[in-house]
């Protein structure tokens, strides 16, 4: 019920601002477009309610090295989500977005006020991603289910940020300065407030560029690095789950990280209706409780690489302006009489934590990283698109969880099901 009302509030709120924007507005006619849901323009205002659903099913099959194997399943809402977006006039622009996520409580996802300072340049404030191409990469999007222990371990997600962003017609160069998700409570409360006290902070910095950009061919390369310290947060964790949003992280350092240092490189190759796309990172972790107690300050290393192909002739949606893959455009829709689009693909997935398993003799120091290990899985993943607003998705995963500690190991055999729609 409080899902329930918070959405309901959400759609109210999505009304309020439409009416208030269509009484704003001057005497100039106001004209609608339909992009998934209708779009309001008036004179250099915009306005339109966005959205999405999200419905999963989750199969796994846990085969644990010592202890009970098990098998389970789950079904539910993965996203339920409303928002807006709009501009104003040229120069500003605006969107939030928010909902339930598996079925819990309401928070928020993009929010975000930009400012176009000229046509090549950005400011933005707000809940903002930074780096990393397929974290950079709409859920609604991506080509496959979940993003998997690069978009666990690797570039942050939605946090509070400022950011400038330039391009030009086949390059990005973005600049972040990140706190914690605007989600998280403060760090400052009636129990812990004192001078001293300090959200997490950081530095995000990308840079991306296009060399090939022609009708059948596309390369995309970028590069991207991130400093930052959990100040009086908790530390850092680098763990992961088997390309899902369910279950068990059976790789994990466990709160290990004080500050974290991560280069990483972005490369993707489309051809015609076939692409090719990968990334890695290494992230240098300063260890919060160093010393021949707690072990050395270890490196934790994350990558992924997929081949898509599109029987059905599409092309993946790649804006080199924004170093971003976009929305497909479904060639022959099954409301204009055609059959719709077919994707096909594979991708492996890999997580290297062993550097971080502590080998001092402290029992506590073993006990929190001895699942410190490597992860490596092989992902199918088929996906159809009736309309490009509606998607219908099957992932298939086996997975490989291996830990320093003997009888810590698990293997996962995951089958997954996602209907999809959004506006």
């Amino acid at each position: 019920m409080k899902t329930m009302t918070s959405l309901l509030g959400g759609a109210a709120l999505a009304c309020v601002l439409a009416l208030g924007l269509s009484s704003a507005a001057s005497a100039q006619e106001t004209t609608v477009k339909w992009s998934g849901a209708p779009r309001f323009t008036d004179d250099d205002a915009t306005f339109k309610v966005r959205g999405r659903i999200l419905v999963d099913a989750v199969f796994q099959s846990v085969d644990r090295e010592t202890g009970t194997d098990f098998d389970t399943r789950n079904i539910r809402g993965r996203q339920v989500f409303i928002g807006v977006e709009g501009q104003i006039n040229q120069s500003f622009a605006y969107k939030a977005e928010g909902g339930a996520v598996n079925g819990g409580a309401w928070a928020w996802d993009d929010v975000v006020l930009e400012w176009k300072v000229n046509e090549t340049t950005s400011l933005m404030f707000g809940n903002i991603k930074a780096a990393g191409l397929e974290n950079l990469t709409s859920t609604r999007f991506t080509t496959f289910m979940d993003r998997g222990p690069f978009g666990e371990i690797g570039p942050d997600s939605y946090v509070l940020s400022a950011v400038i962003k330039a391009n030009g017609a086949n390059w990005t160069v973005t600049g972040a300065v990140q706190g914690d998700s605007i989600n998280n409570p403060d760090v400052t409360t009636n129990v812990t407030n004192a001078p001293d006290v300090k959200e997490r902070f950081g530095f995000t910095g990308r840079a991306s560029w296009a060399p090939i950009l022609t009708d059948f061919d596309k390369v995309h390369l970028a590069a991207f690095a991130r400093y930052r310290d959990h100040g009086n947060e908790a530390g850092f964790s680098y763990q992961t789950r088997p390309v899902t949003n369910f279950g068990n992280r059976y790789v994990n350092t466990g709160a290990i990280g004080d500050k974290d240092t991560m280069f990483g490189v972005e490369g993707m190759w489309i051809h015609s209706n076939f692409s090719l796309q990968g990334e890695y990172a290494d992230i240098k972790v300063d260890r919060l409780i160093s010393g021949a107690s707690a072990g050395g300050d270890p490196h934790v290393k994350v990558g992924y690489a997929f081949a898509s192909w599109w029987p059905t002739g599409e092309q993946r949606n790649y804006d080199a302006t924004k170093g971003e893959i976009g929305r497909p455009k479904i060639l022959n829709p099954v409301n204009a009489g055609g059959f719709g689009g077919v994707e096909v693909a594979l991708r492996y997935d890999y997580a290297d934590l062993t550097d971080a398993y502590s080998t001092a003799s402290t029992p506590a120091s073993q006990l929190l990283s001895q699942d410190s290990g490597k992860y490596t899985s092989w992902t199918l993943g088929l996906n159809y698109y009736p309309i490009s607003y509606v998607r219908f998705q099957a992932n298939y995963t086996k997975a490989k969880n291996d830990n320093p500690v003997v009888g810590r190991d698990v293997d996962i055999d995951q089958f997954q099901l996602r209907a999809q729609v959004d506006f």
